[in-house]
């Protein structure tokens, strides 16, 4: 039977993947961890000092009271710090508001691990050349970070994706081996959803090409798949940036994008000013025009989204893999089958091209969107190489174990070979005031925002409810060599270049699509493109282009 995992508010830390580090090509091993830890020293071994040492750790929570004390007394967790001789002082933030304040006066703790890419102006390189991350290498040399670097050793194409382009490494993440299936799978959560008992209420098929959606949308309009005898349904909800969801179909993104020449060289470029996206623009103008889209261009709204889905009026819209779990009494299928028992959501596979190809819009990347970094506050603090020393444990087998199954004979058994949950795992229990699943009080493969390696994905898959874990595999399906790797990245030259060069670009592109889809004449097409080069199309393309000889260069 599947288990749900604790309500995954934070489930935008994804899971990590089955690459093992310190283990060769032995990536999916399902050993127990209990064996293998005499291995290891503590760091007063390993130091020969008998002094305690701390390391402080920021980390993004929820808004819940519980977050508080959730890493602090998770068993995983807390078994890592015994095994390292490393203790660990969360500091659990409950927003993103406190980041930049806390960057800007330069308060922040010895350990940040956070969604550095988004978060932090001119990103991983700017973090390192400002000052507050540290590099690795020597770390990696002198042998606090044996793991680390085995990994960069064995999978070439991870290590280049890690380092910045001077050849540093000065962050840690999840891993995913994106030719693996299973990790692809895990990274890929968010897709085009759809009612598939409208669907065959209808009468129609899984729409895979986009003048099939065109049917299907029209066919949710005219024949009431609500069956409440009004004509409410609004086919296709465009909120939470779900519009994005169909340039797939064009072969573009929603940001630069890498398109291969006849002459094989990769060019790239802004999608915005294509003919593909004028294209784009023309169908979503029809289906504007007779009422199938819920018109969400100029204000997106998670809640707007929530209502429509959860009362049964919308048919499509962006979907996320925990909106399919139907054991979590807060995800969208539990909620809807409050009003209409016999719903059914089905993940849509990313809408073909003209000429038949699949190209997948998911953000499928060899590391995740949260990052650890090691701050200059660690050397004030003199507890550089405890902070290396327990990270690196955290991306060993074992570590991985902890962060994920919890702990062997208490939270899961190995059975034939294979990690199975104890019994009673599921059970929910107290926890500072709140019920979460019992196996959170050992582990928690989705929301520890923390790295992790070695059984993540097979946890998920194996635990997981099955629409979640069905979803994921449709997502993942097709081809994202059009799309910039996160591991591409701006250098703190160039990102202030963009800045100077593309003031205004981007709202007046925002603009200009609302107007065009809702009713705009795309007569006007051209000029829209030479006013957004004007305003620096041109040079972002240009600019991300040297970025990526850079990136491919490694």
């Amino acid at each position: 039977m599947k288990k749900r995992l604790l309500s995954a508010v934070l489930a935008v830390a994804m899971a990590s993947a089955l690459l093992i580090g310190g283990c060769g090509d032995d990536k999916k091993s399902n050993n127990g961890s209990k064996e293998k830890d005499e291995n290891w020293q503590t760091y007063q071994e390993k130091t020969g000092k008998d002094d305690k040492v701390t390391v402080s750790w920021w980390v993004m929570g929820g808004t819940d009271e519980y977050y508080q004390d959730y890493w602090t007394e998770m068993k995983g967790l807390q078994k890592i710090q015994e095994i390292t001789g490393v203790d660990i002082d969360f500091q659990v933030a409950s927003s993103y508001d406190v980041y930049l304040p806390m960057m800007t006066a330069r308060n922040y703790p010895d350990v940040i691990t956070a969604k550095n890419l988004e978060q932090y102006s001119g990103r991983l390189a700017a973090m390192y050349k400002d000052g507050v991350s540290l590099r690795l290498n020597e770390l990696m040399d002198d042998g606090w970070m044996p793991n680390f670097s085995k990994i960069v050793k064995d999978y070439p194409n991870i290590a280049r994706d890690l380092k910045l382009d001077d050849g540093s490494y000065t962050f840690v993440s999840k891993l995913y081996d994106t030719e693996d299936e299973d990790d692809r799978a895990v990274a890929s959560q968010y897709g085009i959803a759809i009612r598939q008992d409208w669907l065959d209420e209808v009468g129609k098929d899984m729409p895979t090409t986009i003048d099939e959606w065109y049917d299907t949308l029209l066919a949710f309009k005219k024949y009431d798949p609500n069956g409440n005898g009004q004509a409410d349904e609004e086919p296709v909800c465009m909120a939470s940036s779900g519009w994005k969801y169909f340039l797939a179909s064009y072969g573009i993104d929603d940001d630069p994008c890498v398109v291969k020449q006849e002459d094989g060289t990769e060019k790239v470029i802004y999608g915005f000013v294509t003919e593909a996206y004028k294209e784009y623009l023309t169908e979503m103008a029809k289906w504007y025009k007779e009422g199938l889209i819920y018109n969400m261009f100029e204000h997106t709204s998670l809640g707007d989204r929530e209502e429509r889905v959860t009362s049964n009026i919308s048919g499509a819209w962006k979907g996320d893999a925990i909106h399919f779990d139907a054991t979590d009494p807060d995800s969208y299928i539990s909620k809807l089958r409050e009003v209409a028992p016999n719903a059914e959501f089905a993940a849509c596979p990313w809408p073909l091209t003209a000429d038949g190809y699949q190209w997948c819009f998911s953000d499928i990347a060899s590391f995740d969107r949260d990052t650890t970094v090691i701050t200059s506050k660690a050397k004030d603090d003199g507890v550089v190489e405890a902070a290396a020393y327990i990270i690196d444990y955290m991306l060993s087998e074992n570590g991985s174990t902890y962060l994920t199954w919890g702990i062997e004979g208490e939270s899961y058994e190995v059975k034939n070979g294979e990690k199975q949950l104890k019994e009673g795992m599921d059970e929910m229990v107290d926890f500072h005031g709140a019920k979460i699943q019992k196996i959170n009080t050992y582990a928690d493969s989705l929301t520890v925002m923390l790295p992790q390696f070695g059984q993540s994905s097979s946890f998920i898959l194996q635990n997981q409810d099955e629409g979640y874990v069905n979803a994921c595999k449709v997502w993942a399906e097709g081809d994202t060599n059009y799309k910039l790797s996160a591991a591409c990245q701006l250098s703190v030259e160039q990102q202030q270049e963009v800045d100077a060069a593309t003031s205004g670009m981007k709202s007046y592109i925002t603009k200009m699509r609302a107007r065009f889809i809702q009713g705009g004449s795309l007569t006007e097409f051209d000029s829209y493109v030479s006013q957004a080069n004007r305003l620096g199309a041109d040079k972002y393309a240009e600019i991300w282009q040297k970025a990526y000889d850079s990136y491919k260069s490694r």
